[in-house]
This record gives C-alpha cells, structure tokens and sequence, in this order.
C-alpha cells in the first residue's frame, strides 16, 4: 500500500512505507496522508523515527535514490 505525500518542492508522491521513512528522516517531507487524515510535519504528533545507518550492517533498511525527490 503506498501512502500519498508532499515534498518539500510541492511535487505528489505516493511511497511505501520504508520511502515514506527515509523521506521523514532527510527532512524532504511536508505532508503525508494517515488513515486520519494528513499530517503536517513539525505540527502534528510523530512516532518515534528509525535510524539510518551508513553501512549494510543493518539490513532492515536500504537507502532509497529517486532522481525525482531533488
């Protein structure tokens, strides 16, 4: 299921959820939508983030390079 979001740039996405941490975590975010309605980054109440780690020691994440998201 892809979630719709917002960009810093006004471009209208719809990601997966690991896009949609990646994005939250590089700051290249704005809104995205919840099952609630949409939240506003900086405003509205945020789970804790994962991290992201520089090496592939971690496995549960990969590092996501869209030439879109600049």
């Amino acid at each position: 299921m892809n979630i719709p979001v917002v960009l810093k740039g006004g471009k209208e996405l719809a990601v997966s959820k690991d896009e949609l941490q990646y994005l939250l975590v590089t700051q290249q975010i704005m809104f995205f939508e919840r099952s609630d309605g949409w939240t506003v980054i900086g405003r509205d109440k945020m789970r804790g983030q994962k991290a992201l780690y520089a090496n592939n020691s971690r496995r549960e994440h990969e590092i996501f390079a869209y030439d879109c998201w600049d």
